[in-house]
């Protein structure tokens, strides 16, 4: 194969990765109010925990923000908490706090298609050319992880940070939350 024709052929194959690999990465995002003063911030609490509104949605959508799951609620409140303390921030039981939290999880069904088998060969001799191209598409979960801080006087969200990943299998361990909790408040307060 001469030097053209694998150039040709590994630009081929970038050009198709591409797409593939950038559907695979895990993007932590974040939005805050410009207007906010995040200095003032020393004292956290949590809002309810989110709850579905009617048995009615619930079966409409079973798998929706993960419907009523007790043990996540307390792996990601731990995970949260645990990281604000880390960095100087109080719990406050008694309803004093600057800000309050609440999350949100929703998975969704993805597809992803891949190209491979970029093979070809010539055979100018003969006069022959031959190419092959295997296309596969797979489905897999997309999880989200959303965590809100409302500002308790003015109660307006001033911050929220996001996490989309792909997920195996529709749940999150432990290990999972804490990687996510800490990748997504990295960037509270924003300009930190």
């Amino acid at each position: 194969m001469s030097a053209r024709n694998r150039t040709l052929r590994t630009v081929i194959a970038a050009l198709v990765a591409l797409p593939v690999l950038s559907g695979c990465a895990t993007r932590v995002r974040s939005d805050f109010d410009r207007d906010a003063v995040f200095s003032q911030y020393d004292s956290f609490d949590w809002l309810a925990p989110p709850v579905r509104a009617s048995e009615e949605e619930l079966r409409a959508d079973p798998e929706g923000p993960f419907a009523r799951n007790s043990l996540l609620d307390k792996r990601i409140r731990a995970a949260v908490t645990s990281n604000l303390r880390a960095r100087g921030f109080q719990y406050a039981e008694d309803g004093s706090s600057d800000i309050r939290l609440n999350y949100h999880v929703t998975f969704s069904d993805k597809l992803v298609g891949s190209g491979s088998d970029f093979g070809y060969s010539s055979y100018y001799r003969r006069g022959s050319f031959s190419s092959g191209f295997n296309w596969s598409v797979r489905q897999y979960k997309e999880g989200t992880i959303i965590i809100d801080v409302v500002d308790r006087a003015k109660d307006q969200l001033v911050w929220r940070g996001w996490m989309v990943s792909r997920n195996r299998d529709g749940n999150y361990d432990e290990a999972e939350i804490n990687r996510a909790v800490n990748q997504i408040l990295a960037k509270f307060p924003p300009g930190r």
